[in-house]
């Protein structure tokens, strides 16, 4: 680790890390602050080896490095023997063989390698795209992908592109790299939560990207557990993507601010480093003002998509071919879509700062590293200088309770495991009770609105968006306090579990004359708090729209505006339909969406509840055995030293002694120097 902080001090190369869920738009929002498209999108995880992005002066057109392709190649090789030997109809059952997985597997068959560089941005899509699909072939055919030959920095694959919002910029002493990080345990990959946690300790800066519709999901919150663990030595700066799909009924900004703030990062983040934004619309807009300041024109739509999405953004839905040719009206369409995208602010406040100061946080970022591991250090010392002072046969006693509390650690896992699941069972059946009864009500509520047929289309959707819009909010409250009392329950459950064993370990330590540098983990709630909004939205998206916008509607609008065949129906200027509504065929329409909606909710919950606290469970409990093991190993260690003749002992406590006071001096000097660079950065913001 401190050999990456010389790495980057010695190029004064300051790594912004960003980290964020799939769903969240973290490929989007990488795009929107580079200016161009480096990173594919696709709707599944594409980030399962970090990706290096670091502004090249100069380089128009990216270029991907990938110098230690060795491991993937002996990779491919073990691959190409188990494909040959595999059931592929067994294979389609546990791997989604899509056209680009299957062109995988062609090329592996073939035994064609990876390449060491790529130029351009299709030869990079197919490459990273291609790199990810083997992540995930290599899990269906119980292949371990080489993720261990990727831990150092320099081993992962980077990209070199002039960054559109830093070109003609001053030069700075320093460079600026982006890092691009897997989520935590997207699509089922626990692996992925090790490899987070070890880019975001080599980070100078974190930048989270949060998805504001999924604010309070499990998803987000794994990513502001995973921040906050070393939010204490690096910045920390938020991106809350989708604001664009803010409506009157959400948070504004300055809510949004607050709640991160305060509650979900329980202040360690002001509001000043949390960015509302649009990182597609921000994408969007700074891609067509590139296309125009470099060709005067915007690619034909049948060329390149993005630009079709671009005049949806822009021009409206019903946009012709025709706009693309106005470049005066379409460049100030881009200009307006890059000002409600809000991308201005963090572009301002963290790119251009981060330019203008990488040689800063790279310091930074190497003092916090290096006061860290001096502690460590010094407590480690501490632990070894006094285990020379106890009898061996204390020390023996020691390394026996710590095995007996492992074993009672794995005995406890067993049993708690069973409790648990008792009590997600009976809060799972508790929400879904309460659900069913909203369901009815709902039903009735709307039974009784379609009796009076004088209303207007109009002032029909109004009131059942109104009806909607309240158990809604109903159904939200309840979740969030039914599962704010499982979380309650469960650490309740697993404290009363632990408590006893780390009480007991300490207490025996103590007694020996220890005074252990280390901590046990704490078990945090993992359940999920649910977004009913997201959740409606989910449900629309799998049923089949007449009319590719129709997810955007409401959800009364929708179901109103498919049945009467009118896409734009509740928009703009309403008319009348010309023929006869049969307000029975939309009653039932919309009460059985309704009846849909309840139906996917719970089985949604039932999937997240009990993915996220599996999850959280064996984390807990892998960290407190880790824990044990260490202080074993370092117990075996100190009896082994003991074992020594005498004069050897002598000779390991002086030297011990020397290196402890040694340590005491970096641990001070680590200090000293984190204060002084703390004082330059406060220098430049003035």
């Amino acid at each position: 680790m401190l050999n990456n902080e010389l790495r980057k001090i010695s190029r004064l190369e300051m790594v912004l890390a960003i980290v964020g869920t799939m769903k969240a738009g973290k490929s989007t929002t990488i795009n929107a602050i580079v200016g161009t498209e480096v990173l594919p999108n696709r709707n599944r995880p594409m980030t399962e080896l970090p990706t290096l992005i670091r502004h090249t002066p100069g380089q128009k057109e990216p270029v991907l490095h990938f110098s230690h392709v060795a491991p993937i190649d002996h990779l491919i090789q073990q691959l190409q023997q188990r494909l040959r030997d595999c059931d592929i109809k067994h294979l389609t059952d546990v791997l989604e063989i899509d056209k680009d997985m299957r062109a995988l597997m062609q090329r592996i068959e073939n035994g064609i390698a990876f390449e060491k560089y790529y130029l351009g941005a299709q030869p990079i899509f197919h490459c990273l795209k291609s790199l990810n699909d083997l992540v995930r072939l290599a899990k269906a055919l119980d292949v371990d992908f080489p993720f261990s030959a990727y831990a150092a920095i320099e081993h992962i694959p980077v990209i070199e592109v002039e960054f559109v919002h830093l070109a003609g910029l001053e030069s700075y002493p320093g460079q600026l790299t982006l890092l691009d990080t897997p989520g935590p345990n997207e699509a089922g990959q626990p692996h992925l939560q090790k490899m987070l946690n070890q880019q975001l300790a080599r980070a100078s800066a974190v930048l989270a990207v949060l998805d504001y519709t999924q604010l309070k999901s499990i998803s987000d919150e794994e990513v502001r557990e995973a921040i906050l663990a070393v939010g204490q030595s690096v910045p920390l700066y938020v991106l809350v993507n989708k604001f664009d799909q803010q409506d009157r009924n959400s948070d504004d900004a300055d809510q949004v601010r607050a709640l991160i703030s305060g509650t979900l990062m329980k202040g360690c983040i002001t509001p000043q480093q949390i960015f509302p934004v649009s990182s597609m619309w921000g994408y969007l807009a700074n891609r067509a003002r590139h296309e125009l300041a470099n060709n005067g024109k915007l690619p034909a739509p049948e060329q390149q998509r993005w630009v079709e999405d671009f005049a949806h953004a822009a021009l409206g839905r019903r946009w012709r071919h025709a706009d693309l040719a106005d470049l005066e009206h379409i460049r100030h369409a881009a200009d307006q879509l890059w000002e409600d995208s809000l991308f201005a602010q963090p572009i301002q406040a963290l790119l251009h700062a981060a330019y203008a100061n990488a040689s800063l946080y790279a310091l930074r970022s190497a003092a916090h590293k290096l006061l860290n591991y001096a502690q460590q250090a010094r407590e480690y010392l501490d632990f070894r200088a006094h285990g020379l002072n106890v009898a061996c046969e204390q020390l023996r006693q020691n390394i026996h309770q710590v095995e007996e509390s492992l074993q009672l650690l794995q005995l406890n896992q067993a049993q708690v495991s069973g409790e648990i699941k008792h009590e997600i069972e009976l809060a799972l059946t508790s929400a879904n009770h309460f659900l069913r009864q909203q369901q009815d009500a709902v039903n009735a509520q709307l039974a009784a609105l379609f009796q009076d047929n004088s209303e207007s289309l109009s002032e029909m959707r109004t009131r059942c968006e109104t009806l909607l819009q309240t158990a809604q909010n109903t159904i939200s409250r309840d979740f969030t306090l039914r599962f704010a009392e499982l979380e309650s329950t469960l650490c309740r459950v697993l404290t009363d579990v632990i408590r006893p064993i780390a009480q007991q370990v300490k207490m025996e330590l103590s007694e020996s004359g220890f005074r252990p540098g280390f901590h046990f983990p704490v078990f945090h709630g993992v359940v999920p708090h649910f977004n009913t909004r997201q959740l409606f939205s989910e449900v629309i998206s799998r049923q089949e729209a007449t009319d590719e916008q129709s997810t955007r509607l409401g959800v009364v609008r929708e179901t109103f505006s498919r049945w009467l065949n009118q896409p734009d129906w509740g928009r703009g200027n309403e008319k009348s339909p010309t023929e006869t509504v049969d307000y029975s065929v939309l009653q039932r329409a919309l009460s059985a969406e309704v009846d849909l909606y309840c139906q996917q909710m719970a089985k949604v919950l039932a999937e997240q509840v009990d993915e996220s606290v599996t999850a959280g469970m064996n984390t807990f409990f892998a960290e407190f055995a880790s824990c044990l093991t260490e202080l074993q190993t370092r117990l075996r260690e100190s009896m082994a030293l003991r074992q020594q003749n005498e004069s050897v002992v002598r000779l390991m406590q002086q030297q011990l002694q020397q290196t402890v006071m040694t340590h005491g001096w970096i641990y001070t000097d680590a200090q000293l120097l984190r204060d002084d660079i703390q004082t330059l950065f406060t220098a430049e913001r003035y």
